[in-house]
């Protein structure tokens, strides 16, 4: 895939990242060093591995929904290892190759696992025992014309038949594991399967199943009852579905792609319905200029529920760059790409999702102009605000229950949201306040039932107490100032 200035290809990236970034043209670990001073001017129930958990009480939370997206090497070989620790993250995604395993078809079966062991080693207790989403993607040039589309139906046993070896490597069952007997549970069925699978010379993401959704239906009917067998616990995942820039709008995305599947049969061969969501298309979810992750969401939701389903739901691909490489259309900068941390993740709470990986946690560099990652791809990498934002979250939300959005009947401001939260563990209610859109220099205010609350810019770090009676009137109510950076409130109970 790549944009039309003909950048070379990077293996992996979004297609529906890349996809939108076109659009728009056309139209603390000790070596992973500090920017912070410089950019802020100072200042489903399994049984799985847990990573970074230690600081959980509440057993009724689960699983931190808090993940990153690496590609390669995920053990300390990797030089990003320590910015993985440090961010305190609990998931991963990966994504793997059948082809790099399976280059040749050969009978019985000859897999070559050292890319795919060296990729999911996070999974190792002794790497952390990080919970691991595993794209899987890639087909051989034998079993498929496009390695991201299709697979030849010839050749769906072939697959099936790698998958399940694929998941008894990787159950932890002692027999024929992988070295250190790592677990992995959640398998992903391709990435943004919905892409158009025709080529056209405007755009040329990845050739997907977009157009195929029975064929992708078929695929999942073939694999799910082999990765059950080879481990009752493991999750097929919906492969994640753009759901945006569609063909209707000039994109690269078929919009009938969920509901082709599910006509198809589909619904009965995946556990954990996915999808992506990037800020850019919040246009065609919300009006309130917000992010759209939680509308977006409710609409999947909907979806699913129309055929009958209730299915968790998770992001495996969510993000936003700290580089303005596209102007003011959609504005990068530190500050930005760190408010919209919180704001992905705090939406992905309210919506109920169990999990969202935010793409990347380095910078992928390569030609490819947007720097998405929470740490740069200098060697030692090199800290931005954002990861220094995203540890903030992690600290502030992991014991945190949602609650409930906060109506505009209560916040006084259409382009403001504010998400209640209730944490057991630190005895509090949370609110988590912003002004939209990300970029905005108005500040509003937020008026609260509360006796006083201390307050953390989640950018600045700067911590305030406010009570009642600071706006002059006595009343039982606690006035906040709000704007684009978000505020996290706390409120003792």
């Amino acid at each position: 895939m790549h944009f039309v200035k003909k950048i070379r290809p990077i293996i992996g990236l979004p297609a529906m990242f890349i996809s939108f970034m076109a659009l728009f043209l056309l139209m603390k670990p000790t070596n992973v060093q500090s920017k912070q001073a410089n950019e802020t001017g100072g200042t489903a129930n399994t049984t799985t591995y847990l990573p970074m958990v230690q600081n959980r009480f509440d057993a009724s939370l689960g699983l931190p929904i808090f993940g990153v997206q690496m590609y390669g090497p995920t053990s300390n070989t990797s030089k990003y290892y320590d910015a993985l620790q440090g961010s305190n993250a609990t998931w991963v995604r990966v994504e793997i190759s059948w082809a790099s395993a399976e280059p040749t078809l050969t009978a019985p079966p000859s897999y070559q696992w050292d890319a795919i062991d060296a990729g999911l080693a996070a999974a190792r207790p002794d790497f952390g025992g990080y919970n691991i989403v595993a794209t899987v993607n890639r087909a051989p040039a034998w079993a498929a014309t496009y390695d991201t589309g299709p697979i030849n139906p010839n050749n769906l046993e072939n697959f099936a038949e790698f998958m399940g070896a694929l998941v008894e490597r990787y159950d932890g069952d002692g027999i024929d594991d992988a070295p250190g007997s790592p677990v992995v549970l959640y398998w992903e069925m391709y990435n943004e399967p919905d892409s158009n699978s025709i080529v056209d010379a405007t755009f040329s993401p990845p050739v997907g199943w977009g157009n195929h959704g029975e064929q992708y239906a078929f695929m999942l009917e073939e694999i799910y009852p082999v990765v059950k067998a080879a481990n009752p616990q493991a999750q097929v995942v919906f492969g994640g579905i753009a759901y945006d820039f569609l063909k209707s709008d000039g994109g690269k995305f078929v919009e009938s792609f969920l509901t082709d599947v599910l006509d198809a049969g589909g619904d009965l061969y995946f556990d954990v319905m996915n999808f992506h969501s990037y800020p850019a298309f919040y246009t065609r979810w919300t009006d309130n200029q917000g992010p759209g992750l939680l509308e977006k969401a409710n609409v999947i939701r909907s979806v699913l529920a129309s055929y009958g389903l209730d299915k968790p739901i998770i992001i495996t691909e969510a993000g936003w760059h700290d580089n303005n490489a596209s102007g003011p259309s959609i504005p990068g900068s530190p500050q930005i790409q760190s408010r919209y941390v919180v704001q992905l993740f705090t939406q992905s709470m309210a919506a109920d999702l169990d999990l969202m990986i935010w793409w990347m946690l380095y910078d992928v560099g390569g030609g490819y102009p947007y720097n998405t990652g929470l740490v740069t791809n200098d060697d030692p990498p090199v800290e931005k605000l954002a990861y220094q934002v995203y540890q903030t979250a992690v600290a502030e939300l992991s014991t945190a229950h949602f609650v409930k959005t906060l109506p505009t009947s209560q916040t006084g401001n259409s382009l403001m949201e504010v998400h209640q939260f209730n944490d057991n563990v630190h005895n509090r209610t949370l609110y988590v306040a912003w002004l939209n859109r990300v970029d905005t220099t108005a500040t509003a205010s937020l008026r609260l039932p509360v006796s006083s609350a201390t307050v953390k810019n989640s950018i600045t770090g700067n911590v305030i107490v406010r009570s009642d009676g600071n706006d002059g009137v006595m009343d039982g109510f606690t006035t906040f100032t709000v704007g684009a950076n978000p505020l996290f409130i706390e409120v003792e109970k």
